[in-house]
Order: structure tokens, then sequence, then C-alpha cells
């Protein structure tokens, strides 16, 4: 049973986001990663029963203050402007998404326009993809205005949105957080909140739920990476927590749970190790390598050299620089690269093989696949609950050696 609560004390944690635009990563990372919010928002729409039906799509076509203002049936409003205007064939392909769920918004976006890319490469699907978003959470907001909390994300540049409330999983009093990690002009990705990171406009809502506190299911995207994805044959969900910055209880957990319910899954418990310096290496390493195509291409002579650098410019630009954009030196440090308090979470994603990614080019979920992840999280609550006090233990043991 599921159930919005005006009051209580939560025990567990659910946090899940859309980081609008975060599309690839170095290596050959590629996702569709609104899978957090998704399954945020589909949890919430079980627990309320409302529709999310996008009823209306208003465009300011032009170079200047292009925007899409997207609405749904229950009221919910998400507006977000592109940084390049917006064109009158982009205004009639956006009509498309008339009638569909306002749950997976990168799905959404790349139904309508194709694909999507971020770091500034293709800023009309990013910000499609932010007012879908936007529009999700806000119509909780419409509908519920005295059991959700809401907030902006509070970082310079951004535009994404929060909502938290407490919701009662079959008795259990559990505090959900759902966001949108969305940039200004659909330039994204600066995800510095993602995760239940508990900085800037996240930070009040966080305390007031108790989720800087809280064992919690932090829940990410649909993911094609390796090693994982050369290793599976099927999609199966991966779940993540580096056992002594992150919580093992919680991530066993949630392998219990996925067994219960006969789906695919497997731990890995040595990714996600914080490092000191992971984050400002990499940068610097993909900094030199702009600056010796930059070099090569300003002794360029031929057309041929100056086209082929050029595509590897936008290519790595929209693809590799995902793996350093996203997120700030310092934070990194503490939170990692999917942004979880030390101590205090786990990771749910869901990887495809290789094989997969070839058919497809790019993840993208589906509504079973959300569906399947509200189902996980629900039974790892149920077996979470029996285990919070170890879970609350070690959290305790980590943040102090955090010095959190």
């Amino acid at each position: 049973m599921l159930k919005l609560m005006k009051e209580g004390q939560s025990v567990l944690g659910i946090v899940g986001h859309a980081g609008c635009g975060h599309a690839n990563s170095h290596l050959g990372f590629i996702q569709d990663d609104s899978g957090g919010l998704s399954a945020v928002i589909r949890l919430l729409q079980r627990a309320t029963g409302i529709d999310l039906e996008i009823t209306e799509i208003n465009v300011q076509t032009g170079k200047n203050g292009a925007f899409f203002e997207v609405k749904t049936k229950s009221g919910g409003t998400g507006k977000a402007f592109a940084r390049r205007g917006i064109t009158i064939f982009e205004k009639r392909l956006s009509q498309y998404a008339l009638g569909k769920q306002a749950v997976n918004s990168q799905a959404i976006a790349c139904e309508t326009f194709g694909r999507i890319l971020g770091q500034g490469a293709m800023e009309v699907p990013v910000a499609f993809q932010t007012a879908v978003a936007n529009a999700s959470m806000d119509s909780f907001i419409q509908q519920f205005p005295t059991f959700f909390l809401s907030s902006d994300e509070g970082i310079e540049g951004n535009c994404g949105k929060i909502i938290g409330t407490r919701l009662e999983i079959d008795g259990i009093p559990v505090s959900v957080l759902a966001l949108s990690n969305a940039s200004i002009g659909g330039i994204g990705p600066n995800e510095d909140v993602e995760g239940n990171v508990n900085l800037f406009g996240k930070e009040v809502i966080m305390k007031e739920l108790g989720l800087d506190n809280l064992p919690s299911f932090v829940i990410e995207g649909k993911v094609c990476a390796q090693p994982v994805s050369s290793e599976i044959n099927i999609p199966t969900f991966l779940i993540r927590g580096f056992v002594k910055h992150d919580n093992p209880v919680i991530a066993e957990a949630l392998l219990e749970a996925a067994e219960i319910l006969n789906y695919p899954a497997i731990y890995r418990p040595e990714l996600l190790e914080r490092s000191d310096t992971a984050m400002k290496d990499l940068t610097e390493t993909q900094g030199r390598y702009i600056q010796q195509l930059g070099e090569k291409f300003s002794k360029a002579q031929t057309a041929i050299e100056k086209v082929a650098l050029a595509a590897e410019i936008n290519r790595f630009a929209s693809e590799d620089l995902g793996g350093t954009t996203f997120m700030s030196t310092s934070v990194h440090k503490v939170m990692g690269g999917v942004g979880c308090i030390p101590g205090t979470s786990c990771v749910l994603s869901l990887f495809i093989p290789n094989s997969q990614l070839e058919k497809d080019v790019i993840p993208s979920l589906s509504m079973e696949d959300v569906n399947r992840y509200v189902d996980l999280i629900i039974e790892g609550i149920k077996v979470l609950d029996t285990r919070k006090q170890a879970a609350e233990n070690h959290m305790v043991k980590v943040k102090q050696e955090f010095n959190l």
C-alpha cells in the first residue's frame, strides 16, 4: 500500500534525479539519465493516481528568448529556454509529445527529436526534456500542495526543480525526493546536487525530510558502460556502493529484493570509491586533448583534415566531456560520481548489454523499465526496514570517517 504522509518521522529514503543532457560520458559511457526521476515520479503516481498526460506544448520560436512550455493534465507546468533558439520545424516536432505521460523525460525528448546530446551540442532536445521533467514535478505541487515541499536547484546557471514528500510504503514511513538537474539554455549537464547531495537548493528540503541522515536508495538511469555491459546478455539491474564509502547493508537489501522478484541484478561493491584527484586528473587530461586538437587544427591545410578535426572536436565535446562537466571537483571528492553522502546509500541503475546498444544506439527508458524499478524499490524498502539498524550503524561509522 502506498499513500502520502503529511506528518511523521521517516526511517528510510528514496532519491532520484534526471540529469538533463547527461547522455554521455568518457570511455564510451552512454545513458538515459532520467531513470531516477522517472522511477520516483512513477512511484508517486502510483501513490496518488494523478494523470501526467502532456496536454499542451507552447513554443516561442526564434533566436532570442526561445522556450518550450509543457503542461500536464494535472496542472503541472515546466518551462525551459534553448540557447541558440528554436525553429518553426522544431516547434512542429515538439507536438509529437502530446498525449504522452510526462514520466520518462529523456526518452520523450529522444522520441520527439530523434536523439539527445549534452554540453551544448543539442540544446533544443535538452531544453525540451527539462520542460517535461519540471512539468511532471510541478503536477504534484499543484495537486497536493500541502504534502509536497519544493525548491529550485539553487545553483547559478541552473533551472532544475526539486520536490520532496513523505510516503508510507506498506506501513513504512519513507522520505522521497525527486529532482531535475538542468542548465539554463539546454547546455547541461551541471549535476552538483544529483543523488542525495545536501547542498544549495536541496539542503533545506533534505533536512526537513531527514534525507541527509537516512539509509537511502539513490536511483540512477539506464546505462551501457564497461565493464558491466560486456558481461551481461540481458538488461540487468546494477547495484553499486563502495564498501568503505557507501552502505553495503542497503545494497544487500536491494539485491535480496531483486532475488525475491526474480529480476536479474548484480552487486558490485568495488565501484564508486571516492577519490581526491580523479575529477581533477580527468579534467586536466581532457583539457590537454582539446589543446592537441586545437594545435592540429591550427596547422591543418586541407579541407579533409579540417573537417575530420572539426568532427572529432564535436564528438569529444558532446560525448567524453560529459564525464567532467557534470560535477564540480570539490563535490566529486566527497560525494563521488553519482552524488551520494558517504555512508548513507547505494545506487541502483539498469544496465544493458553491448549487443542492445548496437541496435538502439542510445539507451531509452520504457514504462516497463520504470515499473520494474518501482517494484524493486518497494520490495527493497520492505527488506531494508528489517535491517535499518545495521544500515544506520554503518552510516554513522562512515560519516565519522569523512568528518560529516
